[in-house]
């Protein structure tokens, strides 16, 4: 269930930088079916995705950071 969540977060990632709460909400529940929203699984899950969220976003910038100044040294 974990690798599913993880796997999803990241498309999800390439398609909204920002998406909604509903957005987790509803994949999580995608995931997890039979689960309410206010269960602790669900909790659990969106809790997972925003951390998911979080690091893909960090690695996106270092990496294009990194990237940006091997231009400008390279290229001066």
């Amino acid at each position: 269930m974990i690798a599913i969540l993880g796997s999803e977060t990241k498309i999800l990632f390439l398609r909204a930088r920002d998406p909604p709460s509903a957005a987790y909400t509803t994949l999580s529940k995608m995931v997890a079916p039979g689960f309410s929203e206010t269960s602790k699984t669900i909790t659990f899950l969106k809790a997972k995705m925003t951390s998911y969220y979080s690091d893909h976003r960090s690695r996106l910038n270092s990496e294009a950071r990194s990237y940006g100044e091997d231009y400008i040294n390279n290229n001066g």
